[in-house]
Order: C-alpha cells, then structure tokens, then sequence
C-alpha cells in the first residue's frame, strides 16, 4: 500500500452531483411511498412531505456546504464533529453515519433490487439476490478510483434514462387527474397527525445522501467550491425529480394496490404497460437501483478510512491501495452490510438507521454556528469561502423539523428508535476503545 500522488486521484463537479443524485434518487423513490401509504391516505399530504423533505435536505446541504468550504476533507460527519466539537463526538458521528448513511442504505438498496428482481425470477431467494449485487459492486470498487468514477457516471446516467422513461409514460399513460392532490380538510388532519411525523422519516432516509460528496473531498478537485455546490444542486434535482416521481405513480395506480408494497415501480409499471410491460420496467428498475448501491459502497469506506487516520486502533483502515483504493475499509463494510442483510427486516432497518442519521446531522448542522462564533475561516481562503444564505433560517428549519420527525418517530416506533439510541450509545462508548493502540 501506497499514498496515491494528488494529480491522481481528483474528480470534478459532474461526478460529484451525479454521485449525491445516485445515493439520493436510490431506493427510497421505488419503494417508500407504499409504506408511507400504511400511515397517511392524503395524496396531498404524501406529496406535501415529500415537499417539506426536500426543503429540509436543501437546508441541510447549505449547512454542510458552507462546512465543506471551511473544511475541505473527507469523512463528512465524523470529519466535523470532530474538529468542530470533541473527537468522542465525532467518533460517534462516523459509527452513526456508517450505519445510518451507508451500511443500512446499501443492505435496504440491495434489499429492493433483490424484491424487484425476485418478482422477475420467483425460484431465487432475495437475499441470494442481494448479497449477489452486493459483492459484484464491491468488486468493481476495489479496482481503482479512475474506474469506480467512470461505473459511477455511466451507472447514474443510465438511472436517470430510467426515470425519464417512467416520467413520459406516466405523464402519458396515467389513469387519474391530477385532481387528486387538492387540499381537504381530512387532508390537512393527517399532515399535522403523528403519522405524518412517520411518514416524513421515510422522505428523510430518501433525501438522505444529499451529504454523499462530503464523505469523498480529499478526491475532488478544488474540494471548496465544487462539493458545496454539488449538494446543493444534486439536492434540488432530486427534490424535482421525487415529486415528479410520487405524483406519477400515485396518477397512476389506485392507492389500495400500492399501500404496504415494496416493489412499487412493479405495481405502477404494470398498470401503464401491462403484465409485460411491469415485467421490462421491474428489471430496468432494478437496474437503477444498482447505482445507489454502487454510490454508497464507493463513499462508505471513506468514513472508516478517515478515521484511521485519527484512532490508533483503526489505524489499518487509513491504507491505501496504489490505486487509491481503501481495501480494508471496503472489505468491512462489504462484511457489515452482508451481515445486516442476513438477520435484519426492511422496516426496522430503515428506521432505526434514519434515527441514528437525522441525530448526527442535527448535530452537524449546529456546527455552522459553532464555526461563525469560532471565526474558523482563514483571511486569505476568505474568498473561497461559501456563506449559507439567510442564516440562521435554514439551520433552524432542518434542525426544527429534524426534532420533529424524531419525537414522532419514538411515539409511533419505540422498539425501533430505541435501536437507534443503543447505535447512538454504541458510537460514544467506542472512542475510548478506538484510541488505544493495537
């Protein structure tokens, strides 16, 4: 193992935004909105959360933007906690975004692709499925930077065809007006019910890779500037995209035969193009969900590599490959994720994590005002600097609806939020382990 020469191993803006669209329009898109549906029967209810997510991801990423500018490293969470608050904190970050930002994504990413692909070929277990995909991406991953970066483009580009194509057949073909999405009374009970505090936690875990390029900023070219910007447009797209996506496919089937499904894009393939059809759309779909997969199986490591740069007893993490690629780093998380995906449900991994994950980026949030007060930005970077507009409003809206979704989340999920408080605990209990020496 050797260091990889910095002219080697630099990627720009465009890979950078098509990384945070990949790990953002994941699994969540083609899977969520049937279990959000079990909660909320407002079509303007589910669409107005999913319109509050976005907004919530946008401030996130103006948060996170104008960190990546004062701090341009890899490692996201961890990375700020901490040098913004104290390195337990940021121990604790890097456990939490491992398990809720990367780990549990990948295992519920490959979870869906297995559901969609299982629907195609009924005789092959899901979960043979799943650890499948998961070992081939990791596989690519493992060869080299260059090549991890190509896959990545070309994978999202081929995602972003798919749902081109769904948008102009559900346009086309869709059986509802659009009528739907007006406002009632009973509708707007059900925005401000605790279920709907449920139901934004799935948006949460969809919007959730907004922050994918602060976890590679060693490897982007002029980090500054390009991975700021890289949240914030990837960001909008996505935002953009979800809505088009959930109005399409609540137009498009009646709400009955999506409430509780998995493979959603399946149920509303079917419906605008018949048996066939549904059964072309499902593997194109499952396709698309390879890029998420990919994304988060590519970032991952970063974090663990990061922090075997700071704890002396994850020191053989922080190697890396002549091909500056972090092998142990990657072959861990392969391990993790294999791991969760043989003993743990959908459910309880999706919320468990998203707990874990919305702590650590409130947390992270807050750092923004942390720094203001600590006046942390060098005078001769100063121009380099990003600024978070309208501060301090996009900080308190994230941070206002964070705690939201979070209290509802413990009403109406306790054994799962509890999960995600033992995670929170595990992270803090680590530091004082991670720093003695091997």
């Amino acid at each position: 193992m050797s260091a990889v020469p910095p002219s080697a191993r630099k990627v720009g803006l465009v890979t950078c935004v098509f990384l945070v669209l990949a790990i953002v329009v994941g699994n969540g898109i083609f899977t969520n909105l049937g279990l959000q549906l079990l909660s909320i029967s407002s079509n303007f209810a589910i669409l107005a959360l999913w319109l509050v997510g976005g907004i919530c991801a946008l401030c996130g990423a103006l948060a996170y933007a104008e960190l990546s500018s004062l701090m341009p490293h890899s490692g996201g969470e961890y990375y700020y906690l901490s040098r913004v608050y104290h390195p337990a904190l940021g121990t604790m970050g890097g456990i939490m975004t491992q398990y809720g930002g990367m780990i549990a994504p990948t295992a519920l990413a490959s979870m869906a692709f297995a559901k969609y692909v299982s629907g195609i070929f009924p005789s092959v277990h899901p979960t043979l499925i799943a650890i499948a995909l998961v070992t081939l991406i990791t596989g690519t991953h493992l060869i080299k930077l260059g090549f991890s970066a190509g896959f990545q483009d070309a994978i999202t580009a081929l995602k972003f065809l798919l749902i081109g194509i769904i948008i102009f057949f559900g346009f086309r073909y869709a059986t509802q007006s659009p009528a739907i999405f007006l406002p009632t009374a009973d509708s707007f009970k059900e925005l401000f019910s605790p279920n709907a505090g449920v139901t934004l936690l799935f948006c949460y875990y969809a919007y959730a890779g907004w922050s994918a390029a602060t976890y590679i900023a060693d490897d982007v070219s002029s980090s500054r500037k390009t991975v700021g910007r890289s949240l914030i447009i990837g960001t909008l797209l996505a935002t953009l995209i979800y809505l088009s996506m959930n109005a399409i496919f609540l137009m498009s089937a009646p709400n009955e035969e999506l409430r509780g499904v998995i493979d959603i894009g399946h149920v509303v393939a079917t419906h605008l193009l018949g048996a066939h059809g549904g059964n072309v759309m499902a593997a194109l779909i499952a396709i698309g969900l390879m890029a998420g997969v990919s994304g988060m199986i590519w970032v991952g490591p970063r974090i663990t590599q990061m922090m075997g740069k700071d704890l002396p007893a994850l020191t053989c993490f922080d190697q890396l490959s002549t091909s500056n690629v972090p092998v142990r780093a990657m072959l861990l998380q392969y391990v993790l994720v294999v791991l969760l995906l043989l003993t743990s449900s959908f459910k309880i991994v999706l919320v468990s994590s998203q707990f874990t994950l919305i702590c650590c980026q409130i947390l992270t949030v807050l750092g923004v005002s942390v720094l203001r007060k600590k006046k942390m930005a060098a005078p001769e970077e100063s121009q380099e600097i990003f600024r978070c507009p309208l501060y301090p409003l996009p900080s308190i809206i994230f941070i206002g609806v964070s705690l939201l979704a979070l209290g509802y989340t413990i009403m109406t999920n306790p054994f799962e939020s509890a999960i995600g408080i033992g995670v929170i605990l595990f992270g803090l209990a680590l530091h004082p382990i991670f720093l003695r020496r091997r």
